[in-house]
């Protein structure tokens, strides 16, 4: 068993380095025209919002798969602590060994296959339950809706109320 966690030891140091390498890269690489450090405008006034929202996305995207590996180095120092507590390889719900083929492929696994697709079926059924069970000041009327016999009444209402448009937003012409 010493020679199988010795193993499972160099490849969570191989892990690792991957990890922190392709950290170095995430550092050391800009996000090119959308990189906000080396912009030359003095303002983002004359921008489009949605050229702006690009550049956002963009960032918060790079900040999430930073985010990702930082979580990972963190699981492997988990994984190495537990090596040397003699808990390795076992699994933290149901404490039955880990299958070798897994922790092979995820060195850091914390589950063994089974409990892992329990909790990943948990998390789905959970996503659904949120989607199926909005509250209703988030649940939007439909454009194919308005135009019904039954929802008929709240495309009037809306033509009724008009919108927001003054009359210098319609050419001058102030309608009454």
């Amino acid at each position: 068993m010493d020679k199988n966690l010795n193993h499972y030891k160099h490849l969570l140091d191989h892990h690792k380095e991957q990890h922190m390498e392709i950290l170095d890269d995430m550092e050391n690489l800009s996000l090119g025209e959308n990189d906000n450090n080396s912009t030359t405008e003095l303002s983002n006034y004359d921008n489009h919002p949605a050229e702006i929202a690009s550049e956002l996305f963009d960032i918060e995207h790079q900040m999430a798969l930073k985010k990702l590996q930082e979580h990972e180095l963190v699981e492997i120092e988990r994984a190495k602590q537990k090596i040397k507590d003699g808990t390795y390889g076992m699994c933290e719900n149901c404490q039955q060994p880990i299958a070798p083929a897994r922790l092979e492929l995820l060195p850091h696994a914390k589950l063994c296959i089974d409990c892992a697709r329990n909790v990943d079926e948990r998390v789905l059924e959970d996503k659904q339950d949120r989607q199926k069970n909005r509250p209703p000041e988030l649940q939007v009327t439909h454009s194919y809706n308005l135009n019904d016999s039954v929802r008929g009444e709240d495309f009037q209402d809306l033509m009724e109320y008009g919108s927001s448009d003054t009359h210098q937003d319609r050419s001058g012409k102030e309608v009454t």
